[in-house]
């Protein structure tokens, strides 16, 4: 969740906005005004957090630091632009240097797998904190929390897939570069 793309401000927005921004929201979305609406009252909670950064400024620059980090992660190539056809000997005479990036580039991925798989226990650790908050809930909470574990629980399987893909992606990466050691090592004993 974009704590800008939430109050729908942009990252420059100043704090009058912001807090202009948050009123109106929370009129639109207040659970006073939306009773028994599950969805609003999930809503206004995401608007309550994202005002909360966004409103004290040393919370504020953390976060558009984290921002600006995953924005730099995202802005990578998805995995299956990254991907390359096994070279051809015939089209290249180094395999050594083949197999060096091909190793480089598994140490990227092993990287980034060892990340979506931190971001997805840290998922799970949330859903399960839900859920213990769930079974704690007044009745005439549950349908609150039953949407916010629902919500969770969406969130914990998106992760948990994007992780798994940069695990394959990995592994497909080390695989090619243990193949292009092994045809580079008969290369180097010429």
């Amino acid at each position: 969740m974009i704590y800008y793309n939430t109050l729908k401000v942009t990252q420059d927005a100043p704090i009058e906005v912001i807090n202009a921004a948050y009123k109106a929201l929370a009129l639109l979305y207040h659970p006073d005004r939306n009773i028994g609406n599950a969805d609003a009252v999930i809503k206004m909670q995401e608007i309550n957090v994202a005002f909360k950064v966004l409103s004290d400024p040393q919370q504020r620059a953390e976060y558009d630091a984290w921002l600006g980090t995953r924005e730099r992660r995202a802005a990578r190539p998805p995995a299956e632009k990254t991907q390359r056809r096994a070279p051809d000997p015939a089209e290249s005479g180094d395999l050594k240097a083949q197999a060096e990036r091909a190793m480089a580039e598994s140490k990227k991925w092993t990287l980034w797998a060892e990340k979506s798989a931190q971001d997805a226990k840290e998922a799970q650790a949330r859903l399960d904190k839900a859920r213990a908050d769930l079974a704690k809930a007044k009745d005439s909470d549950r349908p609150k929390w039953e949407a916010w574990v629902a919500k969770m629980a969406h969130e914990a399987k998106d992760v948990k897939d994007k992780a798994d893909k940069a695990s394959e992606q990995a592994a497909k990466a080390m695989a090619e570069a243990l193949e292009l050691s092994a045809k580079a090592q008969p290369a180097r004993a010429t």
